[in-house]
């Protein structure tokens, strides 16, 4: 079978050359094919692809798997003058793509390539720095279609190309409710994920428009003309000329180890290689190092939490915790706020793994400060939220926050613990926010005591909530408003500046400056 690059093939050769000789193959376990986060990204961009297909009426849809079977189809159909092709397969030589949206109209071609990435349509140039340089965040994404369009003219070579991105206007709103519901995730009998169109779908679902086309040819030439890039010492072409022959040959490109192996998905554990799997990322720092099984049992370098310069420890050869120095590390003290700063912490990792101390760290006489401040009874709320790209409700705008479900613990002064309260709205077609918030005032107005989220989840979405209020005339409006000031503290995008009398108090912010267990290697 004849081995092609493919963009999603082009994308990870960028990441890590080396990963495209373990790519698809059943001996490296794949990490990313089984995280349920990815997952549910690829949902909502599922749904996204097939909301796009119904903005261009009269396309032909070609959703054969089989390369050979998609390109035969794809030629018939671009014989016509003018045609609307949905996934056409697209292959010159060694390169072979699959196009979201092909508009051909004689021999001029519109390439346009779905993200369900949320896009700021008011923004004056959101694509590139201040310097004129390319925008890290869009990189993945211009890259992407770059490559398609290069394949694309390389098999049709008289053509003239407008290339588009297409992704989720942020300042669009959902004109109806239940749009998200029309989009339902399927799997066929081959238990392959796709989307099933509700048959009452209808033009008005569609008639204001939450997707946006960008044209992108201008970002596009500037990644044309780069002479080194990406580091690879190759212009764009040569870049891909030298992935594709790599991987049509199946030939390993040397390992280049950095801190971008800590998230390297051929990855397993020692269980999983006693079963016969081999160890992408095993393979290639003792191709580089020379290491050993014994080795790789001693915590090295990528665990250091929230380290910048792991690829200078790497160059001068600095890779096990235990070879890690004082002068690397650079401490400096917490001058804001009591308790470990950043760089202390990192050094008390080191300092342990150095001396084997499987000990937790506990600074009591700072927590017991923290502590002395609280006032009983202690509240503990988490909450359970969605943003979806094809918002649920009429108003809404793409990836607005919908918070369907809390719960709240409660600690008494004598130590009981008690579940306090819930609330889950499982109905469908119901807006959850506004009951969402009743409730939880509710549950917390009984009392003064002090409460507590971990991290900024909570007082995020409350932030969303409050936003949704200004926006939306509900009974009680002005009183809910007053709550969530109460308990929370305004984010940075916020115009509006405040910090409520009971702010929740974030126990992640009391882990990280005043415990360390060695056995999270530095997680939180």
């Amino acid at each position: 079978m004849k081995r092609y690059l493919t963009k999603s093939r082009f994308k990870l050769g960028l990441e890590c050359p080396t990963k495209l000789f373990y790519t698809k193959k059943k001996e490296y376990l794949d990490q990313k094919i089984e995280d349920p986060f990815l997952k549910a990204l690829a949902d909502g961009g599922y749904q996204v692809g097939e909301l796009a297909k119904q903005y261009f009426k009269g396309g032909y849809d070609i959703a054969d798997l089989d390369y050979d079977l998609a390109k035969q189809k794809t030629d018939e159909l671009l014989k016509k003058e003018n045609v609307i092709v949905f996934e056409p397969a697209i292959q010159f030589e060694n390169l072979f793509i699959r196009i979201d949206i092909l508009i051909k109209r004689g021999k001029c071609f519109e390439l346009i390539e779905v993200k369900s990435k949320s896009f700021d349509s008011h923004e004056e140039e959101p694509f590139l720095n201040k310097n004129g340089t390319l925008s890290s965040s869009w990189k993945p994404y211009l890259y992407d279609v770059a490559f398609q369009k290069y394949v694309l003219q390389r098999a049709f070579p008289d053509s003239t190309i407008a290339t588009y991105l297409m992704m989720v206007d942020k300042n669009a709103k959902c004109p109806v409710d239940g749009l998200n519901q029309k989009f339902r995730i399927v799997r066929d009998q081959s238990n392959r994920k796709g989307v099933r169109v509700s048959s009452c779908l209808t033009e008005e679902d569609l008639k204001e428009k939450i997707l946006i086309q960008v044209p992108v040819d201008f970002y596009l030439e500037k990644i044309y003309q780069e002479k080194d890039f990406e580091g690879f010492g190759r212009s764009f072409f040569e870049t891909v000329s030298f992935l594709a022959e790599k991987y049509e040959k199946d030939e390993k490109v040397k390992p280049q180890i950095g801190s971008h192996c800590k998230k390297c998905e051929f990855q397993c554990s020692i269980e999983e290689e006693q079963q016969g799997f081999k160890n992408g990322f095993k393979e290639c720092w003792s191709e580089v190092l020379g290491w050993s099984d014994a080795d790789f049992k001693e915590p090295t370098i990528l665990e250091i939490w929230n380290f910048k310069n792991k690829d200078r420890l790497i160059k001068q050869g600095t890779l096990k915790l235990r070879e890690v120095t004082l002068f690397d590390i650079n401490i400096k003290p917490n001058l804001k706020k009591p308790g470990l700063s950043t760089t202390e912490r990192q050094w008390l990792q080191v300092k342990k793994a150095k001396e084997r101390d499987s000990t937790p760290y506990i600074d009591a006489r700072g927590l017991k400060k923290e502590m002395d401040q609280w006032k009983f009874p202690l509240h503990f709320i988490d909450f359970e939220t969605t943003a979806v790209a094809i918002p649920f409700y009429k108003g809404l705008r793409p990836y607005e926050g919908v918070a369907f479900q809390f719960s709240h613990h409660v600690v008494y002064e004598d130590g009981t613990v008690e579940h306090k309260g819930q609330f889950l709205n499982a109905t469908p077609g119901e807006f959850p926010n506004f009951s969402f918030i009743r409730a939880l005032k509710k549950e917390l107005d009984q009392d003064e005591g002090t409460i507590f989220n971990y991290a900024t989840h909570e007082n995020s979405f409350l932030n969303y909530i409050y936003n949704q209020l200004e926006t939306f005339q509900i009974e009680g409006r002005e009183e809910l408003k007053a709550f969530i000031k109460m308990i929370s503290k305004s984010t940075g995008k916020s115009v509006e500046k405040w910090e409520g009398k009971r702010n929740m108090v974030d126990l992640y912010d009391l882990v990280k400056r005043y415990y360390y267990d060695p056995y999270t290697k530095g997680s939180n």
